[in-house]
């Protein structure tokens, strides 16, 4: 095959027979016998007469197409990024500028079945081509962009409706707020037929978007319009169980109908639409006010409630009837039904009231609860009737719409899992329940084809079927691809439905009738995404022809310069901006390769479906049939449409080797060889396949050639890495050990960031295990420790006190110390962040044994007298973050000291206390009564306070000797003074080290010599650097 062609069918030239979308448009006696008898097939036996494009007359707007590249049945052959893919697509219809249809086309449009239901009969299924699957375009995907964007910038700003309409035509199911818009700018412009047209058009679109039904009918009956309003009801009741909805049926049901009509047959119509609507939708959650509003009508009946009339038992029973029936569904007001319920119970008997109330009280406890915990699942959900399509993954809103799929699921559910208890009972409210919430969920999600195929396996679990005998199930999916054209998942669960449900066929023709039913969902998807791809390849080619018109505008406002003004400067800044422009292309041209990529990717795997049952359903085939029959046929149709990758080749050809045993299949990956030549992963499958067939020799040949024609281009180097995988482990587990050498070697050479031992590895590793890098555990004392978090100041936690900065953390209010517990200690937490819930308390003794058990534990560690403290409390995070910044002890290049004598110098150095140090620089008289000394080897001091021990030795009482003293001074005793408040401060006390004599800070004009200087020899090195000079007097205790 040399050149894509067209899926139309082409005109015979010469008698020769041309192919199209729907087979030969020739004889078939024209076919040889002995490929009719089965002769061997070959894919590139099949060579059409090429034929020219039909001249098609396009709008003058729009810019014609590029030239054909040279093309072989559709794909590049060589560099994909030198040609392009432009295999003809059937001439598009270029409609009208207008997208309204006429009011008169619009009350004469029949409103289309699903694809299923127009088929009955098998001759039907026969009849109905592949290229008819569906006869309505997809709105906007036949339109040229280029003409849409050329009559964008043409519009006037205050062309309103025609910038509307534009931007409706780009993205018609996105874009919701050009189609509001749009509606309301009509109906301010009072264009009642304009608007009806524009609402016909978007439900459409969205045949389920309840709220603008509701808009729609509102208009008509405002224009008193009754006959349009009732076919709005007539469409849409049925389909869409949107409370508002029906409302607005009551309400013009009771408009219609006056209720003093003395015959009575306007109440009995207002009472049937009633159990019409409550049977429909009653079970809503929603649905309080229809209930309310039934039960208020039935109240201002004929008759009296209680009466002895037979019209006032009647209504006392219709009435009671309603109260039951309300009372027992999850709806917002089910209490203050309830209670209503309870007064006319009550007002009627006691005794049949209680009677009546005990039997139905279950039913509302059910209810009440079910409601609360329905509440609960629904919180947050958005049930809106107008859909939006889901967001890319990455891209904003994608969490919030998951979300809501969520709570939908989750309803759903809850649903099924009945609540209420009605399946042993009422299997039909049941089903109408869970039935009802996948209708309004999918009016939410209507672009989600998850929630279309879960609502459609449900209904084929239950058996569900439409009032008119319809599989409820399938009419799900119809509706589901009509609303998501291009969903594989809703098509092929769409073709697996009909397959699995179909019986065998034996004949030819049974058998080709089934797989056209099969086909068609499939059909759909294909046009849909080959419509696409157009659609992208239009919007290129206008983006890019903008581009270069923007360029050649440039251009000529530059070219207007003198030529004798141009110099070096100018000539630079015209290459540069050619260079911009140039880049700008690429750009272009690289994005829309990427989408249309992507889409080619869904166009192949419809196609490798249809290969699939086409195999199952109608075997091997044969190249050249009308249709196409079987796998063979499938495979030559696909090729003729193009846009495919390489993943059908692969699956074809595996197909024609593992199941037939034919030798097409290696001639299938020879030609998706010269097509795919870039492509490492076909190589990879096509190297598997050669040594599946023994074919060594080959396969070594096909080895060699791919990296040689890979490694003359540097930038698919990197593709070889999984060519050589694959062949290095093939090669290690059946080869020759040079062999294996010697592709490690060149591994080595083309990847040398990999470690050496990888590949030595890989010869011995599987999927499962890889012996070389498993470690043997020989002593599991030693070797599996487990680790021990400990805090470090030099290597803190990672936590998030082991951060940059520390964190900012709330002031607390003071609480009181915490200990540990002798029956709970303290959890391993952190403290700071969750304090303990212990509070340091006195030590209550516990009685009886306890107790003298945890006292000769508290003696035993010297603690009888100590609270119960497993570990020191940890240190505060600002610390933390402190130590973190303080560089290494290696890099500090000052002078140290010696720990262990600094700490016996703090130690064993006296500090005297506050009061002290102020009697001695307030310089207090030495006349005071009594001194204190800190031992009896030493004599009393001169110097003496309130804190001075008495005679006895004791401090001075506040009673005592002191009294006096105490009182001679009106300062002293004033309670403003620090210290005299009458509580008890106790002497500083002295410490004096062992073999040297006592240091008295407080001595003046001590000698130079003073051995109380002896317990501070060795616990300074002195520098000599430094000044020694004698020390200058020396002041301790004073606090700042």
């Amino acid at each position: 095959m040399e050149s894509g062609l067209s899926g139309d069918a082409l005109p015979q030239q010469d008698g020769a027979p041309v192919w199209g979308a729907d087979g030969w448009n020739g004889a078939d006696n024209q076919t040889p016998a002995d490929e009719e008898d089965g002769g061997e097939y070959d894919p590139e036996s099949v060579v059409l007469t090429s034929m020219p494009a039909p001249v098609v007359e396009r709008p003058v707007s729009e810019s014609p197409r590029p030239s054909k590249k040279p093309k072989a049945g559709g794909f590049i052959i060589e560099n994909s990024s030198d040609e392009e893919d432009d295999t003809p697509t059937p001439a598009p219809a270029y409609p009208s500028n207008t997208l309204k249809p006429t009011p008169s086309e619009i009350q004469t449009r029949p409103f289309s079945h699903s694809p299923l239901q127009q088929i009955t009969t098998p001759q039907d299924i026969t009849n109905h081509s592949p290229a008819q699957a569906h006869n309505t375009p997809i709105l906007g995907e036949t339109t040229s962009t280029a003409t849409t964007a050329n009559a964008a910038r043409s519009r006037l700003p205050t062309d309103i409706v025609g910038i509307l309409e534009d931007r409706i035509k780009e993205d018609p199911r996105g874009d919701i707020e050009a189609w509001l818009a749009l509606i309301e700018e009509q109906k301010r412009r009072n264009n009642v037929e304009d608007a009806r047209a524009v609402y016909e058009r978007f439900l459409k679109v969205f045949p389920h978007a309840a709220e603008i039904w509701v808009a729609y009918l509102e208009m008509e009956l405002s224009l008193d319009n009754t006959v349009e309003a009732e076919s709005i009801f007539t469409r849409t009741l049925r389909a869409i169980p949107d409370v508002q909805l029906w409302t607005c049926y009551l309400n013009y049901i009771r408009r219609r109908n006056d209720l003093n009509d003395p015959t009575g047959r306007a109440r009995q119509t207002v009472s049937q639409s009633y159990e019409f609507v409550l049977n429909n939708i009653g079970q809503d959650r929603d649905a309080g006010s229809i209930w309310q509003d039934y039960i208020q009508f039935i109240k201002t009946g004929p008759g009296n409630i209680g009466g002895p009339g037979w019209q006032d038992q009647q209504k006392m029973d219709v009435l009671r009837k309603a109260y039951q029936r309300a009372i027992s569904i999850p709806m917002a007001n089910v209490n203050y039904l309830w209670k209503e319920y309870d007064q006319f119970e009550m007002g009627l008997n006691k005794m049949t009231g209680r009677k009546f109330l005990q039997e139905r009280s279950p039913s509302y406890m059910t209810a009440r609860s079910a409601n609360t915990h329905l509440e609960n699942i629904t919180r947050g959900l958005k049930r809106t009737t107008l859909p939006r399509l889901p967001p890319a993954p990455g891209f904003e809103g994608d969490q919030e719409y998951l979300e809501q799929v969520r709570l939908w699921k989750s309803w759903i559910s809850w649903e099924k899992n009945d609540p209420l208890v009605l399946q042993p009972d009422d299997q039909s409210t049941y089903r109408q329940r869970v039935l009802q919430v996948y209708k309004q969920a999918l009016m939410a999600l209507r672009f989600w084809p998850e929630m279309w195929v879960e609502a459609a396996e449900w209904c084929f679990e239950n058996n569900i079927t439409s009032e008119d005998g319809q599989d409820t199930g399938l009419q799900f999916l119809s509706d589901g691809l009509e609303a998501n054209p291009e969903s594989l998942l809703i098509a092929l669960k769409h073709a697996d439905r009909i397959e699995s449900t179909q019986p065998p066929r034996e004949d030819d023709v049974n058998k080709a009738a089934l797989v056209q039913a099969i086909r068609e969902p499939c059909d759909r998807v294909l046009e849909t995404l080959y419509g696409m791809i157009k659609k992208l390849k239009d919007q290129e080619t206008a983006t890019i022809a903008k581009i270069e018109e923007e360029a050649s505008l440039s251009n000529a406002v530059a070219g207007n310069v003198d030529a004798d003004d141009e110099d070096e400067g100018e000539i630079k800044e015209k290459t540069s901006a050619e260079s911009i422009k140039n880049n700008r292309i690429k750009a272009i041209q690289d994005g829309f390769g990427i989408q249309i990529q992507i889409l080619s990717q869904h166009i192949t795997y419809v196609w490798i479906a249809l290969a699939r049952i086409y195999r199952r359903l109608q075997g091997q085939g044969h190249g050249r049939s009308t249709p196409s029959v079987g796998l063979r046929g499938i495979f030559i149709e696909a090729r003729q449409r193009g846009r495919l990758t390489s993943d059908i080749y692969v699956e074809v050809a595996n197909m024609e080797w593992d199941i037939y045993q034919d030798a097409v299949g290696t001639k299938i990956y020879e030609r998706g060889a010269k097509l795919f030549p870039e492509q490492e992963d076909y190589f990879v499958e096509y190297l598997k396949h050669l040594h599946a067939k023994r074919d060594f020799t080959n396969a070594r040949v096909v080895f060699s050639q791919t990296v040689k024609r890979f490694r003359e281009k540097p930038e698919l180097i990197p593709k070889l890495k999984p060519i050589y995988a694959y062949f290095h482990g093939y090669e290690a587990r059946y080869g020759e050990l040079a062999q294996v050498k010697e592709l490690e070697k060149q591994m080595t050479e083309l990847f040398p960031e990999e470690p050496g031992l990888t590949h030595f590895a890989a010869r011995f590793s599987t999927r499962r295990f890889n012996p070389i890098t498993a470690r043997v555990i020989i002593s599991p004392a030693r070797q599996m420790r487990p680790k021990t978090i400990m805090q470090s100041v030099e290597q803190p936690s990672i936590s998030a006190r082991s951060s940059p900065r520390p964190i900012p953390q709330l002031e607390r209010s003071p609480q009181p110390p915490t200990i540990n517990s002798p029956k709970r200690p303290f959890e391993s937490i952190d403290q700071e962040d969750f304090p303990p819930r212990k509070l340091a308390r006195g030590a209550s003794p516990l009685k009886g044994a306890a107790g003298r058990r945890l006292d000769q534990q508290r003696r035993a560690q010297g603690q009888s007298n100590l609270s119960h403290v497993t570990a020191p409390a940890p240190l505060p995070s600002d610390v933390n973050f402190f130590i973190s910044q303080l560089p290494p002890t290696d890099t500090f290049r000052g002078h140290v000291f010696n720990p262990e004598s600094m700490v016996r110098l703090i130690q064993k150095t006296p500090v005297p206390s506050f009061s002290e140090y102020r009697a001695q620089k307030e310089g207090a008289a030495s006349t005071q009564t009594h001194t204190r000394q800190a031992s009896s080897e030493y004599p009393a001091f001169s110097f003496s306070n309130r804190d001075s021990p008495g005679p006895s030795g004791r401090p001075a009482s506040p009673y005592g000797v002191n009294r006096g003293i105490a009182q001679a001074s009106s300062y002293r005793s004033s309670p403003l003074r620090p210290g005299s408040s009458g509580s008890y401060e106790p002497p500083p006390a002295v410490y004096s080290a062992s073999n040297t004599s006592q240091f008295n800070p407080l001595a003046q004009n001590l000698a130079p010599g003073n051995t109380g200087f002896v317990g501070w020899q060795g616990a300074y090195v002195q520098p000599p650097q430094y000044n020694t000079a004698p020390p200058q007097q020396q002041q301790y205790g004073y606090y700042q």
